[in-house]
């Protein structure tokens, strides 16, 4: 339902991009309501999550209002 918006690293309880990929998962959600609203996630880093997903090769549904 989501993913990191940068390669590899120490953050506890997300999933990178490349796990998605490597698992043969080829949607993700990003931006929805829920990660916004408890996570506090703004437009642009919303859009920067968008960007590196489609960049690994993720198809993205991206929520948007």
């Amino acid at each position: 339902q989501n993913c990191w918006v940068q390669k590899g690293g120490a953050f506890t309880g997300e999933v990178s991009a490349e796990m998605l990929v490597n698992l043969g998962i080829p949607w993700v959600i990003l931006g929805h309501s829920e990660r916004r609203a408890l996570s506090k996630e703004t437009n642009e880093f919303v859009g920067d999550k968008v960007a590196y997903a489609l960049s690994q090769g993720l198809k993205v549904i991206a929520c948007v209002g």
